[in-house]
């Protein structure tokens, strides 16, 4: 299986919408993250399978530590830190793409305080922002590998890939995104992607 790192995609948009929200208490349910065994992805915190597609290249856990260092500094920083020992509050766990297409997937796991909505109302507000980057839709409850989600669709500006879905829950102290990135707007895109995921304990 090829493993490159997939594009850092929305880092800034997030870490600006979760900076009120993050590490505040402790999870009844620790943080652990996934592994890949050949080209499944399994996740018992998430209680995700993801099977990588034929073509399609996964970022290393490396690649993902990277990600979630940046992020955790990014966040950092505009809390007022110098950066240079942030507290752990982003868990990049998954990032994989189809460098034909550009179609992509992305799960984040973060600490954070508020609620689903709460967030879902932040990416509403922030597209709302004068100069704002994005565009987002109507919120949907949908079923995502056996689990409630809010779904969000947002198209970006500028992007390889601006047609994107948002699926959120929150856990414990967590909130989980699971990110899908598409071409176009079809939904037979975002249904494919969708069914590379499955719910582990229904394996």
């Amino acid at each position: 299986m090829k493993r490159r790192i997939a594009p850092l995609l929305l880092l800034s948009i997030l870490v600006g919408l979760l900076s009120g929200c993050a590490g505040q208490g402790a999870s009844d349910m620790p943080f652990t993250a996934g592994a890949w065994s050949g080209d499944h992805y399994d996740s018992a915190f998430l209680d995700l399978r993801f099977t990588l597609p034929e073509g399609w290249e996964a970022s290393g856990a490396d690649q993902l530590a990277d990600m979630s260092a940046a992020a955790d500094k990014a966040l950092d920083l505009q809390k007022g830190g110098t950066g240079e020992h942030p507290e752990s509050i982003y868990h990049y766990e998954l990032s994989a793409k189809d460098p034909e297409t550009g179609a992509g997937v992305l799960v984040l796991v973060n600490a954070y305080s508020a609620s689903a909505t709460d967030y879902t109302s932040g990416l509403q507000k922030g597209a709302e922002a004068e100069g704002a980057s994005y565009t987002v839709g109507s919120t949907e409850t949908v079923t995502l590998a056996g689990r409630r989600y809010l779904m969000v669709p947002l198209a970006m500006e500028g992007q390889e890939t601006p047609y994107q879905r948002q699926y959120v829950r929150k856990d414990g102290d967590y909130l989980i995104t699971v990110m899908l990135f598409a071409p176009t707007d079809s939904a037979e895109a975002f249904t494919e992607m969708e069914g590379f995921f499955t719910q582990l304990s229904g394996s």
